[in-house]
């Protein structure tokens, strides 16, 4: 009997870990720009630290922008009594996406600016937030 128990415990424990892995990101943010579209999707919501982003980029046809050269560029105006920050965020290609680890140094107003250039071409995709 107790072997039967513990058998079930692990099945519903597995399940509820697939179930877990499978459901939305706790961030998604989409942009658009000049047809172009971004989606940035994370694990976790933007915090102070470091925040694992995955980027795709997708063209003006709908297909995905594999093979680009993506930068990412965190900037908070000056305050008083605090200089402006500005920092790019090395970014990796994936092959379907990219991905970047954005450290927010600190709480308050992040702008955040993505470009993508091919072939020639660039594109680029601003936003901002409070932490």
């Amino acid at each position: 009997m107790k072997r039967i128990f513990q058998f079930l415990v692990l099945i519903l424990v597995s399940s509820f870990l697939v179930a877990c892995s499978q459901g939305k990101p706790a961030y998604k943010k989409e942009l658009q720009s000049g047809g172009y579209k971004a989606i940035i999707t994370s694990d976790q919501p933007p915090h102070v630290g470091i925040n694992k982003w995955k980027i795709k980029i997708y063209g003006p046809d709908g297909k995905l922008l594999t093979g680009a050269k993506v930068s990412v560029n965190g900037y908070m105006p000056p305050m008083p009594g605090m200089p402006e920050m500005s920092f790019d965020y090395p970014v990796k290609d994936k092959g379907s996406y990219y991905e970047a680890d954005v450290n927010l140094s600190m709480a308050g107003t992040w702008q955040i600016t993505i470009k993508a250039e091919k072939n020639g071409q660039v594109v680029t995709f601003k936003f901002g937030f409070n932490l």
